[in-house]
């Protein structure tokens, strides 16, 4: 009812909005002031709606986790600067594009494994600096291109195995260390060409492997 958009806008005591989560049964809505905890609603699958309060610094591990009934757009405030591991693994029926703030500095492991119903570009903020293990393992419906950037030092192995959605081109930024097994493994749609900058010192195991779309000069 009117009332769920008029809370989702809402203050909370004057130190940031409310996150809030509805019941996509009975239109039951639950709140929370802060940071979102650890598997707060894991494997709820009647939750619908959510609207992540500037209250929140922190997405606990697990906080949604197997929530595939959520759906619709994931707007994560500025506010928050850590989305810990498996915050929203198998949100399957989130869609549209994905932004990580320029706030967030961490995308824990398995983050985002599974999310596929997402069918807009991915935006990975510059202060992020870690990229976790598995963190967009599977996100098939990501499109346009995807970038690293330059704040970023390490990606986690898997960490964008099977995201075949992409269709533009591949940039890695020159403060990535290392390339995790498996990184980019069945990206099949990224397109042009690969250039590993002077600061990687690794690329693991099939790191590349499937990506068949990338053409022209590889440079490392």
């Amino acid at each position: 009812n009117g009332s769920w958009e008029s809370l989702g806008s809402g203050g909370g005591g004057g130190i940031g909005s409310t996150t809030y989560v509805r019941d996509n049964v009975a239109g039951v809505i639950d709140q929370i002031q802060g940071d979102i905890p650890a598997s707060w609603k894991q494997s709820d699958s009647s939750l619908k709606g959510l609207v992540i309060g500037t209250s929140c610094t922190t997405i606990g591990s697990y906080a949604f986790n197997y929530c595939g009934g959520l759906t619709g757009s994931l707007t994560i405030p500025d506010s928050v600067t850590s989305i810990e591991s498996g915050a929203f693994r198998s949100c399957s029926g989130l869609t549209g594009s994905l932004v990580i703030p320029n706030s967030v500095t961490s995308i824990g492991d398995v983050a985002f494994l599974g999310c596929n119903g997402f069918d807009g570009s991915l935006t990975i903020g510059n202060s992020v600096t870690s990229i976790g293990d598995y963190a967009f393992y599977q996100c098939t419906g990501l499109t346009g291109s995807l970038t690293i950037p330059n704040s970023v030092t390490t990606i986690g192995g898997f960490a964008f195995r099977g995201c075949t959605g992409f269709d533009g081109s591949l940039t890695i930024g020159n403060s990535v260390t290392a390339i995790g097994n498996r990184a980019f493994e069945n990206c099949s749609g990224l397109t042009g060409s690969l250039t590993i900058p002077n600061s990687v010192a690794s690329i693991g195991s099939f790191a590349f492997e499937n990506c068949s779309g990338l053409t022209g000069s590889l440079t490392i």
